[in-house]
């Protein structure tokens, strides 16, 4: 597949696209086909207020930083689940990254907010499961009563395919 956009070494291929992009060409078709899906599915507009669900993984920060880039009224929330090095890691992700951008961060625990940590309530079921429910209700619970009209999650595709999998294996 030959690259024609600009003079940049392409670095990023999308096979299901038909298309390669070097690092910048790739951000602006990220951008516009963000921008094409908030406008077609009406999500939000600039005028609303967002909470972004941040893990500290690049698909979510990636989310919350093109967002705030884009002018969206963005706020992120990111929720310790009390796991460890894992949660430790990934809040100290978190944190640096909005001090970086200069962006406004929420943060709870899990344990506070449940009374119980994740790995407690793991015991009667799969960590998983539990994981899911208890960040699925949290996340609507913060976004809906700290008035926030949408709740956004860095979500792909491909997490959605491997939970479908997942589940019809099982």
């Amino acid at each position: 597949m030959k690259y024609t956009r600009c003079t940049q070494k392409a670095i990023i291929k999308l096979r299901h696209h038909r298309a390669v992009f070097c690092s910048a060409c790739f951000i602006n078709y990220f951008k516009k086909q963000l921008a094409r899906a908030l406008e077609g599915e009406r999500m939000f507009d600039r005028r609303d207020r967002v909470l972004v669900a941040v893990s500290g993984g690049k698909d979510s920060l990636s989310l919350w930083h093109i967002l705030a880039e884009m002018g969206y009224q963005v706020d992120g929330f990111h929720l310790d689940l009390g796991l460890g090095d894992y949660s430790r890691r990934s809040r100290e992700k978190v944190e640096s990254f909005a001090g970086r951008a200069g962006l406004r961060l929420i943060i709870t625990e899990a344990g506070q907010e449940t009374g119980l940590d994740v790995a407690e309530l793991a015991a009667k079921r799969k960590t998983c499961s539990v994981c899911g429910q208890i960040k699925r209700y949290i996340f609507n619970r913060t976004a809906w009563q700290r008035g926030y009209l949408a709740l956004a999650t860095g979500h792909n595709l491909d997490d959605e395919a491997a939970r479908l999998l997942g589940n019809t294996l099982k």
